[in-house]
């Protein structure tokens, strides 16, 4: 008994050293190459409007809620995330529209084509999973400047600092109608929902443990062409960068109309393109 409970400790230690060779090893993971030649990764962040329980059906052909282009410089550590109106004249139609015709993968390209920026990955969110992450992280910190009372998406928020639950953190991201600008305004919330959860983890992330808890809360609600080898690296990167680093910009438009008479935002991009194209990410 004495031999197998030293066996015990000898195989308890072994696993620990296994386990810490590991943890340095995935703690000095690179970029991948594929963007390690430029240093600039770019992530396209879907909120689709279908998804269990809230809406059944298949969210990758869902209306695109949320449509968010995320530029990462992986040399100095800064990014930019830029607020694309889900109604934004793309091509004539509606952008909205075009993930329920096309599918992320070739919505994505359609966004490359009209941004002229190369779009590395997509990840596609519903309602529910927004939910879970949002507890998943214990909830998320955010300050809301004006209060927010909207019976449809159910948001009822004082204005100032506060956490929002799951749930609650839904219809932050759903209120269009309490909010300054419209759909301007939700897009906005929906750029701060992620700098708020981005504070907040690379706060909270102190080791190897939460970070592959974070990675692994990530993929199960995620759907996402970004390899699985990837999101530990890339989870790396996002811990290095300061919230203070990250610029979020909002694209303008006027509002017209598309085929059918569908109302549209015709867009302007200003320099925000530009810029990413030219490398300047960031503040």
């Amino acid at each position: 008994m004495r031999r197998l409970a030293l066996a015990v400790v000898v195989a308890g230690c072994l696993l620990g050293l296994a386990a810490s060779a590991f943890a340095t090893a995935a703690l000095r993971a690179s970029v991948h190459p594929a963007h390690a030649q430029d240093g600039l990764l770019t992530i396209l962040a879907i909120g689709s409007d279908i998804g269990p329980p809230h809406r059944p059906g298949d969210p990758l052909h869902g209306r695109a809620d949320g449509v968010h282009l995320i530029a990462v410089d992986a040399t100095t550590r800064r990014a930019t995330i830029v607020n694309i109106p889900r109604d934004a004249s793309v091509g004539g139609q509606k952008l909205s529209d075009l993930l329920y015709y096309l599918g992320p993968d070739a919505f994505t390209a359609r966004v490359a084509e009209f941004a002229g920026v190369r779009i590395d990955y997509w990840a596609l969110m519903t309602f529910r999973s927004i939910e879970d992450v949002v507890d998943g992280l214990g909830g998320v910190d955010v300050h809301i400047p004006q209060p927010m009372h909207d019976a449809f998406s159910g948001s009822k928020f004082p204005a100032g600092p506060q956490r929002l639950a799951g749930h609650q953190a839904l219809a932050y991201v759903r209120d269009r109608k309490s909010v300054a600008g419209g759909d301007f305004g939700r897009s906005a919330n929906h750029g701060n929902l992620m700098r708020f959860a981005h504070a907040q983890v690379r706060g909270n992330v102190t080791n190897l443990p939460e970070l592959g808890r974070m990675v692994a809360l990530f993929a199960r609600n995620t759907v996402t062409n970004i390899p699985r080898s990837e999101l530990l690296p890339l989870a790396r990167l996002a811990l290095m960068i300061e919230p203070g680093d990250v610029r979020q910009t909002a694209l303008q438009g006027t509002f017209g109309f598309g085929p059918g008479g569908a109302s549209v935002v015709h867009v302007q991009p200003g320099d925000a393109f530009d810029r990413i194209r030219a490398g300047q990410v960031g503040p």
